[in-house]
C-alpha cells in the first residue's frame, strides 16, 4: 500500500486533464478524483485509474528513478 506523501505525488505524475478525464469516466465529479488520492484509498477506482495512466505514460517508472538518485 501506498503512502500519503507517495499518492500526494501521484496526482502530480498524471498528465494535463486526467483527472477530468477520470472523473468523466467514471461518472464522478473531478473533485471526488482529487480527494480519493489525497486519502490514499489504493482500492478506490479513481486512484486505480491513475495508477494505470501513470504507468501508461511512463511517469511512475521515472519518478521512481529519480527518487533512487536520491538515496
Amino acid at each position: 500500500m501506498m503512502e500519503a506523501q507517495e499518492q500526494k505525488k501521484l496526482a502530480d505524475l498524471l498528465p494535463r486533464g486526467a483527472m477530468q478525464r477520470i472523473a468523466d469516466q467514471l461518472g464522478i465529479r473531478k473533485q471526488a478524483v482529487s480527494a480519493a488520492i489525497k486519502k490514499s484509498k489504493p482500492g478506490h477506482p479513481a486512484v486505480v485509474e491513475a495508477m494505470r495512466i501513470a504507468r501508461e505514460t511512463g511517469a511512475l517508472e521515472t519518478a521512481k528513478d529519480l527518487a533512487s538518485l536520491s538515496v
